[in-house]
């Protein structure tokens, strides 16, 4: 591939593929390749079209990419180890990794990218045939509380006689045996070239039999192989022979699948995006073989160019590259709480209103809402709140705003916890709990400027040093006045008026000695008291409240 058309593609994936958003999980027989310059360039091509094929309207990069058919040329170099290289500079990361079961030809390897999914153990399982199965254990990083997805990396024994039957059968009842070891709720993944010819086959009917884990088709395909199913046909490409010796006979196998345990099609946590997946928001099946559009039942996948969803670049590297086509499926993941809380005061006034504002969302880290499992949230309290919420958010919603109430009947120090929960399946971040602390105090005394619980001539002094900056008004003058004498602890209906002494010594040195206009309001004389000037009066409004936000 020459520079220009590479720089093209990396630069259209890098756009295309955020590190985070639902799973995508490949396999593919690649024949032992890429093991030219001409292989690396038609996997280049198909791996960048895998990223920007939308399936329910999600365009993202491989995750996980299971491959059958590989060689180790070296202890440092393989077509596995080419493969991950390959998604690297593609996507502009170090993050693709392989690990290779075994040395030679024909080898199982799993590619991965450990910015999204972590490998654990990696090894091969015995199961009579030419080769192990190779089972791989991967969890996700940002979701700690999530169980493994265990993967079962298999290519079965090929052939269609009595005895390539009878091998395929044996098998599948030994991978299923070692499936069953693993636990009855397993999230797990049988996938590879399984080499079954038909839906009918003892092979397909071990694998899929009852049982708890029992391995399920996420696509329901039912009888196959036939022209109807021909969409889900992966072998072979070809008609004819190529150099690389890979099989012919046209698009009329379905070699290649992924078949999943029931917990992934329950829709909660971890789960396949489709369909058959209970509760699932997807239109489509997210499972498909990549570049089979249904027009190539029974001959070579490039017959035509007509009815195609790839580009003629594509279907021919899909032709040239292998004789299998790559099979391609997404899987939601759990959702992700995240609480919101907004700013509280540290005093309440006693018997005031408050609520504490909550946002409850789901975080995951996603392209689309169907992308993650929703959030089913609780979200309770203790002490001195009060409220109890529960709910559902899909991901990429604003969340639900809640309101919780803090006890203010009595006075003192108040506290509790505030707690929001899920039990939504491996959701990350499962419980979150806030201790909150508030003061009740009573409430503020009208005119009380000095906070001191008395209405007096210290607060006349606050209040006309406060004019000039505006952190007073005529209202405020109203109220001191309407309760003075008054103290926090002894409110009475009626205040007495001031005295004219007790007047005429507050407006010492105030700011209408000079006769300066304060705010607006009036220009008065140089001390007033009763028949004196006054400000205007209209009666302190009941029940005002001004908070002390500011003022020293």
């Amino acid at each position: 591939m020459n520079a220009r058309r590479l720089l093209a593609l990396a630069s259209a994936c890098l756009l295309s593929a955020p590190l985070q958003a639902q799973l995508r999980v490949v396999t593919y027989n690649t024949l032992d390749k890429p093991a030219s310059e001409t292989d690396l360039d038609d996997l280049g091509l198909i791996m960048a079209a895998i990223s920007q094929t939308p399936r329910n309207g999600i365009t993202k990069r491989p995750d996980i990419v299971a491959l059958q058919e590989q060689t180790t040329f070296s202890l440092i170099d393989s077509t596995a180890v080419r493969v991950a290289d390959t998604l690297n500079g593609l996507f502009g990361v170090e993050s693709y990794e392989a690990k290779v079961l075994g040395f030679g030809v024909d080898r199982l390897a799993v590619v991965y990218d450990s910015a999204t999914v972590a490998v654990g153990a990696s090894s091969g399982v015995g199961t009579g045939g030419p080769r192990p199965v190779q089972r791989s254990s991967f969890t996700l990083p940002k979701y700690p509380e999530s169980g493994p997805l265990y993967l079962y990396n298999a290519h079965f024994k090929a052939g269609s006689a009595s005895a390539d039957r009878l091998t395929r059968s044996g098998e599948a009842t030994a991978l299923r045996s070692n499936l069953a070891g693993v636990g009855p709720d397993v999230n797990a993944i049988a996938l590879g070239d399984l080499n079954i010819g038909a839906s009918s086959e003892a092979a397909f009917a071990n694998l899929t039999a009852s049982g708890t884990p029992s391995l399920i088709d996420p696509i329901a395909l039912g009888s196959w192989p036939n022209s109807a199913a021909a969409i889900h046909m992966t072998q072979s490409t070809r008609t004819s022979f190529l150099a690389d010796e890979g099989a012919t006979g046209g698009m009329d196998d379905r070699f290649d699948m992924q078949l999943v345990t029931q917990t992934l099609l329950d829709g909660e946590g971890l789960s396949y995006l489709g369909p058959t997946s209970a509760g699932s928001g997807a239109t489509e099946h997210s499972y498909y073989a990549f570049g089979n559009d249904g027009v190539s039942w029974n001959t070579r996948i490039n017959n035509t160019l007509l009815g195609r969803s790839q580009s003629a670049e594509v279907i021919n590297a899909l032709h040239d590259l292998s004789d299998h086509l790559p099979v391609v499926a997404d899987y939601q993941l759990p959702a992700v709480l995240e609480v919101l809380a907004g700013s509280l005061p540290a005093t309440l006034t006693q018997g005031e209103v408050f609520e504490l504002e909550v946002v409850v969302r789901n975080a995951a880290d996603v392209l689309a809402a169907i992308g993650a499992d929703e959030l089913d949230y609780t979200l309770s309290v203790t002490g001195d709140l009060t409220g109890s919420f529960s709910g559902s958010v899909p991901a990429l919603a604003d969340g639900d705003t809640l309101g919780v109430g803090l006890e203010t009947s009595t006075l003192g120090q108040k506290g509790g916890v505030l707690t929001v929960s899920t039990d939504s399946q491996g959701a990350a971040n499962a419980l979150f709990e806030l201790p909150i602390a508030f003061e009740v105090v009573a409430p503020m005394l009208l005119g009380d400027f000095n906070f001191d619980g008395h209405v007096d001539a210290a607060d006349y002094a606050v209040w006309r040093d406060g004019l000039a900056g505006g952190g007073y008004d005529q209202q405020d003058y109203l109220d001191w006045r309407g309760n003075y004498g008054n103290s926090a602890a002894t409110t009475s209906s009626t205040a007495p008026e001031p005295s004219a002494w007790m007047l005429i010594a507050a407006a010492a040195g105030s700011l209408f000695a000079s006769g300066r206009s304060a705010s607006g309001f009036f220009r008065g004389p140089a001390s007033f008291g009763p028949g004196s000037p006054q400000l205007p009066t209209g009666g302190a409004p009941s029940g005002r409240v001004r908070r002390s936000t500011g003022l020293q």
